[in-house]
């Protein structure tokens, strides 16, 4: 009897320590906001759902709370924002989630109708295009729009290259923009050589000019005028730099011009006409065609106080297994200028993501895809605290992956402890080509892992805050970032003593994060003059560590990079393999400790390079790294710098107990070396063979009798980079089968020049 008794008790024990079972609520495209939200009987709307959980009682709310959405295309009109009232408690949450194997598509995109062959043609219609083109009208309600896309892929607009800018001289701000108030006209006119193509079209509201002004950051522009005899042009806005400022091996380009529309599989819109005019890939439009009418669909919102110390976030919310798709790309503003972070490769506290986290604390994105849209996938921004991005899907985007972007320089560090770990990331800045697969501005101790990052115009991972120079000047708000300084707050806290560096570190927030365990290749596709693994202008403690990155063909300078304004950042356990540029860029007080470059033969291992008004930093610690070369040939050191400032070069260095190789001929590496002795360093560095287990099949790791122990080299675990692909969605996989040129986007060529596949 007692041991009935006391297995009753124990049952009801565990009956009450079990947690509560959730409230489910159903949202299907076929539902009415009338109903009950039951699976019988589902909402239509997702901000029906919403509102429902708004209605709970606070003990209903003590529950997790799940929210289903059916499979199908959920168009939205409007942002829904999740506020305060929308948060889970400190114990429960809020979820948003598929429902089971459903696909859910969360799109902004209006259906194009109505198309009819074009037989009226216009006066500058090329003859090519003749009897090719459809036309329709602008639905009702939209006025200019930058992106169409047909289905699950985007729609070129039509453009024409063939011109270019004369150079010009004008005094420069370090960042490349114009250094005085009065040269600012120079950031708006377009001094045209080469082939008349710029003309002065009656509808030049519609028409853009794309053009990089300096090698590592771009700008779409809208016409304001067009001189045709004397080959000048207006921009209506101002760009980052006077469209001359250092010539790029990109060329400009003109778009959305109906005399250009001379290719299958393009468009223009004339919003004068209020028309529509696509020469279709396959005879005729499809129904699948849709234009986007939203940039940002989830915005998660507390109440932001942006003048004050404290904002109140929204809290513990979570998406689950939905796909986004069909937004819009962002353009600029007038007064835009100041707003821009570095080199306005974004802007911000921008709205430009198809999801955004702006004053938000506590939540999860998890097995989401976000997919074939004009702007971003996702956002932190200002206060961004424990924001969980994990196992998602991110393709196709025309501009970044993921951003964090926190407060500017102040004492107001709100934008940290995120993490970013395991999601596919690949084919980002697709329209603006500046877009990173993942970019960390002002915001720090994150942890960025195991996330797989390929095929990216720029950056795989970018660590960056404000640069010195724009703290310098103290009276320009018109270059990157400007607007964003907090000057009060840093004039009430700021010390006295020190170096500029050491007083105003402090303010800088992007600091402390952990970039780990990622894959990269194919990054630095488009633009030049950066590296895949970036970190510039941040504060210090930065790591990367454990990340392979390899098969980089470009432009750019280095696979990894220190670069300009940083200092106390570390890269250790790294592999790099297979670039025709530097395996690491070094600049200013940065470690460069235990990692293994193979085969930058084109360039150098390591570049040691400066910045402007650099002074010299000495003692970073160069140390314990293999470098292999397989060829005959390697300059293993390279030192690059401007004579009138400091530089941190390998003798400056405690540069030392390196292993040098080079397979083709071993007497290069002892050239080498022996020249390094004679300027003190290198001393216990050995030339021989690290003994990989199998470099031909790019397995890193060294066999236990490799010389390189003997150094203290530290084994690097490969099995632990890259992508987990026991708990990666497998949905996504048949996603990441061909690439825009037909070719499996983990493509690659082999040591042998064989083509080489990565097949899961």
């Amino acid at each position: 009897m007692k041991k009935l008794v006391f297995l009753i008790l124990s049952l009801i024990v565990l009956g009450c320590s079990l947690p509560n079972d959730s409230i489910e609520f159903y949202v299907d495209v076929n539902g009415d906001d009338s109903n009950q939200g039951t699976l019988e009987a589902p909402f239509k709307t997702i901000v029906q759902a919403k509102n429902a959980i708004r209605e709970l009682s606070e003990q209903q709310r003590q529950k997790n709370i799940n929210v289903y959405l059916r499979g199908g295309t959920h168009t939205l009109s409007e942002t829904v924002v999740f506020e305060l009232e929308d948060s889970g408690t400190d114990d429960t949450k809020i979820t948003y989630q598929a429902y089971q194997n459903e696909i859910p598509i969360i799109s902004s995109g209006i259906p194009l109708r109505n198309w009819k062959k074009l037989d009226n043609y216009p006066a500058t219609l090329t003859e090519v295009a003749k009897g090719n083109v459809y036309v329709t009208d602008i639905p009702n309600g939209i006025g200019r729009f930058y992106t169409m896309f047909d289905g699950n892929k985007r729609i070129p607009v039509a453009r024409k290259e063939g011109f270019d800018f004369k150079d010009i001289n004008y005094v420069r701000a370090k960042s490349m923009n114009v250094l005085h108030e009065k040269d600012r006209y120079l950031l708006r006119k377009l001094e045209l050589t080469g082939e008349k193509i710029l003309k002065s079209w009656p509808n030049l509201e519609d028409i853009e000019v794309g053009f990089a002004p300096v090698p590592w950051t771009m700008n779409m522009m809208q016409l304001e005028s067009v001189d045709e005899e004397n080959g000048v042009a207006w921009t209506t806005l101002e760009a980052n730099a006077p469209p001359a400022a250092k010539k790029s091996h990109t060329k400009p380009w003109v778009e959305n011009v109906i005399d250009y529309l001379d290719t299958k599989g393009h468009w223009v819109v004339n919003t004068q006409e209020r028309k529509i005019y696509y020469w279709p890939e396959n005879g005729e439009p499809s129904e699948n065609i849709v234009i986007p009418k939203l940039k940002e669909y989830f915005r998660v919102e507390g109440k932001i106080d942006y003048n004050g110390p404290i904002d109140t976030p929204t809290k513990n919310i979570v998406f689950k297994g939905l796909t986004f798709m069909h937004g819009e790309r962002d353009t600029w503003w007038k007064g835009h200028k100041g707003w821009g972070i570095q080199h306005d490769w974004d802007k911000f506290d921008r709205g430009n993501a198809m999801l955004r986290f702006r004053g938000a604390q506590d939540c999860e994105v998890t097995e989401c895809r976000f997919t074939n849209s004009g702007g971003s996938a996702i956002r932190l921004d200002l206060h961004a605290q424990n924001i969980n991005i994990n196992n998602n899907m991110i393709d196709f985007v025309g501009h970044m992956g993921i951003l964090l972007c926190g407060y500017g320089p102040g004492t107001k560090d709100v934008n940290k402890n995120n993490s970013i770990t395991n999601n596919l990331i690949h084919h980002v800045g697709r329209i603006m080509k500046m877009g990173a697969g993942i970019f960390i501005w002002q915001s720090g101790s994150n942890y960025v892992a195991n996330n797989l990052i390929h095929h990216v115009p720029r950056k795989a991972v970018g660590v960056c805050g404000i640069r010195v120079p724009i703290l310098q000047k103290r009276d320009v708000d018109f270059d990157e970032a400007s607007k964003t300084i907090r000057w009060d707050e840093i004039d009430a806290s700021i010390v006295s003593e020190g170096t500029f560096w050491e007083r105003y570190t402090p303010f800088l927030h992007a600091r402390n994060n952990i970039i780990e365990y990622n894959e990269v290749y194919r990054a630095l596709e488009e633009l030049a003059d950066g590296s895949a693994l970036n970190v510039s202008g941040a504060g210090e403690g930065n790591i990367m560590r454990n990340n392979y990155a390899h098969h980089i063909t470009s432009h750019a300078s280095g696979v990894m990079r220190t670069d300009d304004w940083q200092r106390g950042t570390t890269f250790e356990n790294n592999i790099i393999y297979m670039a025709n540029i530097s395996g690491i860029v070094h600049k200013g007080f940065n470690h460069i400790v235990n990692n293994i470059i193979v085969d930058c033969s084109s360039k150098e291992s390591i570049r040691f390079a400066s910045y402007p008004d650099e002074e010299a930093d000495y003692g970073s610690n160069i140390q314990n790294n293999i470098y292999y070369e397989s060829k005959d040939a390697i300059n293993y050191y390279n030192i690059s710098y401007r004579v009138s400032e400091g530089i941190s070069k390998p003798e400056d260095c405690e540069t030392d107990k390196n292993i040098f190789f080079c397979a083709g001929d071993i007497n290069q590496a002892n050239k080498f070396v022996e020249a390094k002795r004679k300027d003190g360093i290198e001393i216990n560095s050995i030339i021989a063979d690290p003994l990989f287990k199998d470099i031909e099949n790019q397995n890193f790791e060294l066999k236990s009798t490799s010389p390189a122990f003997k150094l203290g080299f530290k084994k690097i675990d490969m099995s632990q980079i890259g992508l987990k692909k026991n708990i990666f969605p497998k949905r996504f996989i048949k996603f990441d089968v061909e690439d825009i040129d037909g070719r499996r986007p983990n493509f690659h060529r082999n040591r042998k020049g064989e083509k080489a596949y990565d097949f899961w």
